[in-house]
């Protein structure tokens, strides 16, 4: 037998063991033709095959590079392995270069019994290539490769799911619900029914048409009790539509399915959280909470609206103070009464006494016809003084009477108006040194100071930091129309440095003004403010001085423990004599 029909024979027994995943007597077959270089791009492609099989990403990888002549499904499966290890722009070139054309399907190794067809193959190479772009926020692009995904294969669910959800971001609600309903329609995995079902009920809740909405969330449900989001969104219908005496038939009618009780339960369950946390669920930049002392603050805000007390809220500029002052009357039994806020340090004291206390017809000067002031427009609800440390030591006085009695007159006036009002004060001072010092009267300081929440600073607040950063670049993309997707590790680590004097409000504005002047995929270096620039850059400097300073300092210390032998010193610091004599150099020390 000659030798060319000896390693003809070898290949076909490799390519049948291969399809019995006889993978090492594939591998021992090869060896024995490893000589022959005509065959090198068979061998690596094989021993290629094997490691991505494996899920040996790398080393398949490193096989296929050394192919010479390359084939589609090389290319598919380098655009998988691109894919894998978060190379997006690599995976899309990959998987473009496969032309319908080169595709022989039953001829592959890999493939053959994957995918009955060539259309097939290249339905799912337009679906990856779509959810690629998807992720870079190419939405037209991403929405061409799903079409083509469609034209190859219509059956393709995943890429109708994909259709879907793009429009459903676009707010563009019927096409969405379109396209989740031909996906439903194909798939028979119920899973998959139960979270279409679930993105069909969102886009109905968008539209405003709760009833429909309702029905997909209970298919969901019913198809899989699993499905804890369908659970969620049916309970922040019923709470936040009113419809909570619609649980009844619910209970009837999950109660005759299986798992039904599990359901009702879960169900319960939701709703009961959901109304606890109703405003929480939407409160906007300060409630991530990934850091300790954030979640202290959402934990004692959370037992303050439960009381009536008096709260106290301190820290600086831009931490959140109104926004944890709205989210506790929200969460109180006033939350269907006003929420007034008076910013006590905007206004010259007559100013803010007719602010608060309101004032008759010809109390003063252009007082033309009676006005109830802020006391008067709250009753039954939340009034919030904000920057409450910068009234003088007569309003004090007058407001002292309101806290302790919830009674005053207004301007001009002699009848005594009695509220019933919840207060909450807040400021960005160290109010117990204004008392020490005798800028705040101390009886009012007690009456205020009944429940008090500190506010941490955004510099403090660790593991935050970087969570706000990517919330407001998401808000601020959608507000602008633009596709930053991320923040340069350089950025990053600027972040984590920067002090924030103006603390999250400070960060939303920088944030907003970037995207708005910038077009790109990612937040770099310099297109920061230069007060940020500089003062990190202070910073590091201070600190390489500070280190240099030190090692310096032991370097002279060692030396002089080793009465300056170099060759000790050079032991005792656990280096080379030339390691030694460099650093003596780098610090000029003879």
């Amino acid at each position: 037998m000659s030798e060319n029909k000896t390693t003809g024979k070898i290949i076909s027994e490799i390519k049948g063991q291969f399809f019995k995943n006889n993978f090492e007597n594939v591998l021992n077959l090869l060896k024995k033709i490893e000589g022959n270089k005509i065959y090198n791009d068979f061998i690596h492609k094989i021993r290629g095959d094997i490691e991505f099989l494996n899920g040996n990403f790398k080393s398949a990888k490193e096989n296929y590079l050394k192919i010479k002549n390359e084939s589609w499904d090389i290319n598919y499966n380098l655009g998988l392995i691109n894919l894998s290890e978060g190379k997006t722009e690599d995976a899309i070139l990959n998987f473009k270069k496969i032309k319908k054309s080169n595709i022989n399907i039953k001829n592959s190794l890999l493939y053959s019994k994957r995918y009955k067809s060539n259309d097939e193959l290249m339905s799912d190479i337009y679906l990856y290539i779509g959810a690629l772009y998807k992720m870079l926020g190419k939405k037209d692009l991403a929405i061409k490769a799903f079409e083509n995904s469609l034209k190859n294969n219509s059956r393709n669910e995943m890429a109708l799911a994909n259709l879907g959800d793009i429009f459903f971001n676009d707010n563009n609600y019927d096409e969405a619900i379109q396209y989740f309903n031909k996906a439903i329609v194909i798939t028979d995995d119920k899973i998959k029914k139960s979270y279409l079902y679930n993105d069909i009920g969102l886009s109905q809740f968008k539209k405003g048409l709760i009833e429909e909405a309702i029905k997909s969330f209970k298919k969901a449900i019913v198809l899989n009790p699993e499905n804890e989001n369908a659970i969620y969104n049916l309970g922040i219908i019923y709470v936040r539509s009113g419809m909570k005496e619609n649980m009844k038939d619910d209970y009837k009618e999950f109660v005759s399915q299986n798992g039904g009780v599990d359901i009702i339960y879960k169900l319960s369950r939701s709703i009961v959280d959901i109304t606890k946390q109703n405003i929480l669920d939407n409160i906007d930049i300060d409630f991530i909470c990934n850091d300790l002392s954030m979640k202290k603050v959402k934990e004692t805000m959370v037992k303050a609206a439960m009381t009536d007390g008096t709260v106290f809220l301190y820290g600086e500029n831009g931490t959140g103070k109104e926004l944890v002052a709205r989210a506790i009357h929200q969460l109180s039994i006033r939350k269907d009464k006003p929420f007034i806020v008076v910013n006590c340090g905007a206004l010259p004291e007559t100013l803010l006494e007719a602010e608060l206390f309101g004032y008759e017809k010809g109390a003063f000067t252009g007082a033309y016809k009676s006005k109830p002031g802020r006391f008067e427009l709250a009753n039954y609800g939340t009034i919030f003084l904000d920057e409450i440390g910068d009234i003088t030591p007569a309003m004090q006085v007058k407001l002292l009477r309101v806290v302790e009695q919830k009674e005053f007159e207004r301007i001009g006036g002699i009848e005594t108006k009695k509220v019933d009002v919840r207060i909450i004060a807040a400021t960005n001072k160290d109010i117990r040194e204004l008392v020490a010092k005798g800028n705040f009267r101390e009886d009012l300081f007690y009456r205020l100071y009944v429940l008090p929440i500190f506010l941490p600073p955004l510099r403090e607040r660790g593991k935050d930091i970087l969570a706000l950063a990517n919330y407001f670049l998401k808000k601020s993309n959608e507000k602008h129309k633009k596709n930053f997707m991320k923040f340069t590790d350089e950025v990053t680590e600027i972040f984590f440095k920067y002090r924030w004097p103006g603390n999250v409000r400070q960060m939303e504005n920088v944030i907003e003004q970037i995207v708005v002047l910038y077009d790109d995929y990612e937040i770099k270096k310099e297109y920061l403010p230069d007060e940020i620039l500089k003062e990190t850059k202070l910073l590091v400097t201070s600190l390489k001085e500070k280190k240099r300073e030190k090692e310096k300092e032991e370097l002279l210390t060692i030396l002089a423990k080793s009465k300056y032998s170099k060759t000790k010193a050079a032991k005792m610091l656990g280096i080379s004599r030339v390691a030694l004599w460099k650093k003596l150099k780098k610090y000029n020390i003879g």
